[in-house]
């Protein structure tokens, strides 16, 4: 809880502000970091919900990798000191500059989200001579009766590939040594490949 004095002070403040309680981070990124390393799992920040780079440079400081939804995000990854190794790139509507950049950047993985932007990537990654790892997201289809704003699994969202695409999918990457597939995504959980 906050103190008194705490309290005060915000009230003085002009609003938006944003206030973090290091202690309790600090506190949070220990118990994350003992327990991926006793069950062996990776486990990615989403910048999206906090880039503030003091914030940002903690969190990496305790191993965790970053999950990037858009180029600049992969810049302030780096910024910040992630490893190309722990970084990944999520996020839909990838410009070609993001994609280009993050290739440059030789980050660990790409999340593909379609068939056109496998395509794209394949063409980028063949220009700058570069293997690409990705990981295939898979639109399943399936309703989990969420609200309407914020469904992610079914058809009619924009959020991965459809299964009626699966076999132009096999068919590009048979053709390509460009893109290595590493991972499937189901939303966000990944299985190796």
């Amino acid at each position: 809880m906050f103190s008194k004095d705490t309290i005060q002070k915000f009230e003085k403040l002009p609003t938006p502000f944003y206030y973090y309680d290091i202690a309790l981070l600090t506190k949070t990124l220990e118990e994350v970091k003992k327990q991926f390393q006793k069950h062996n799992f990776h486990v990615h920040y989403a910048l999206k919900a906090n880039s503030n780079p003091k914030i940002l440079k903690l969190i990496h400081s305790y191993g965790l990798g970053a999950d990037c939804v858009s180029g600049n995000e992969v810049k302030r990854a780096v910024e910040c000191n992630f490893t190309n190794d722990k970084i990944v790139f999520a996020g839909v509507g990838k410009s070609d500059a993001e994609i280009n950049y993050a290739l440059d950047q030789n980050i660990l993985c790409f999340n593909v989200e379609s068939l056109q932007e496998l395509e794209v990537m394949n063409e980028l990654a063949q220009k700058k001579n570069k293997v690409a790892n990705i990981a295939l997201r898979i639109n399943p289809n399936v309703d989990a009766y969420t609200h309407k704003y914020i469904t992610t699994g079914l058809e009619e969202n924009k959020f991965g590939i459809n299964p009626y695409e699966f076999d132009d999918v096999i068919a590009l990457l048979k053709k390509t040594s460009e893109l290595k597939v590493k991972w499937f995504a189901f939303s966000y959980w990944f299985a190796d490949y």
